[in-house]
């Protein structure tokens, strides 16, 4: 599957005089399952690529070069062509790799603990295999949880703690809680986010993201699970467990990303949209326009 995809970044409010105005921007990912092709930038900043060193993501960094472009500064525009496939594990070791130590880690907003590690030990009793105290992990959460994102305190957030009290949330607290759960029994796990391309369209906006999580087992490598796809479309239940459809644009991942050169000490909670400074503090005052053609 081939599709282009197009991000307009449109800026609101900007002074004549912008000072000194940055922007971060997600680079998609290049791996076996996906592969991003002609990434043309539309713009008057300066620009590099940057990378992450904890997740190995890649960012556009863009800087302003002259603090009068206030006035006629209105978008940035990001365009790529990205070659998708399936990505679906059945025994085999593609992408095989030693997971890092800090996907058994707590994060700050998704806790390894004693209460998540007794939890998981009820869910996974009697199951003695690692595969099928995951997969437990995962009927668990369909089971429990409602999708929902009537309620923005809480749906989206990616707060397992919310999402277990409310019993409610998007694909972000969906795997969330199951990173939480799963890496709480010793077993790897990390967040993976981008777009949804709409399987019934060849062309549109794409409005909002979407996310899934990978758990790592030895000598088989990372394992895709999509549990709000799966929550949302029961006849693919067993699907996404070990599969990803075709219709995904992985931009990053992982949680609490902290970008280089940002002035704001605060790390991302997820980074899927552009992020941008104005003279060393965020500046939100942005629309972002995601589109794609088959």
């Amino acid at each position: 599957m081939i599709f282009s995809v197009e991000e307009k970044i449109i800026f609101k409010g900007l002074p004549e005089n912008i000072g000194d105005f940055c922007l971060w921007i997600p680079y998609p990912v290049n791996d076996h399952w996906q592969t991003v092709e002609d990434l043309k930038l539309t713009t008057s900043f300066e620009r590099m690529i940057l990378t992450d060193k904890r997740y190995g993501n890649k960012i556009v960094f863009l800087k302003s070069k002259d603090r009068r472009l206030g006035r006629n500064l209105t978008q940035v525009i990001l365009s790529f062509k990205v070659r998708r496939k399936e990505c679906r594990v059945s025994g085999n070791t593609i992408g095989y790799e030693r997971a890092p130590a800090y996907f058994l880690k707590s994060g700050r907003l998704v806790p390894v603990n004693k209460e998540m590690r007794r939890l998981a030990l009820e869910i996974v009793s009697g199951k003695k295999d690692e595969l099928g105290r995951v997969r437990a992990i995962y009927d668990y959460i369909i089971d429990e949880l409602t999708y929902s994102k009537d309620d923005p305190k809480i749906c989206g957030i990616g707060n397992p703690i919310l999402t277990l009290k409310h019993k409610k949330g998007i694909c972000t607290d969906y795997h969330s809680l199951f990173i939480s759960l799963v890496r709480s029994l010793g077993i790897p796990a990390k967040f993976e986010i981008g777009f949804k391309i709409p399987p019934d369209k060849i062309e549109g906006g794409l409005n909002g993201y979407h996310c899934w999580a990978k758990f790592y087992l030895k000598g088989r490598g990372w394992i895709p699970v999509d549990i709000s796809e799966a929550d949302k479309h029961p006849e693919k239940k067993d699907y996404y467990f070990g599969a990803l459809d075709e219709n995904k644009v992985h931009l990053t991942t992982g949680r609490d990303i902290r970008l280089k050169y940002a002035k704001d000490n605060q790390p991302l909670n997820f980074f899927v949209y552009p992020y941008a400074e104005l003279n060393g503090r965020r500046f939100d005052n942005i629309e972002i326009k995601v589109s794609f053609k088959e």
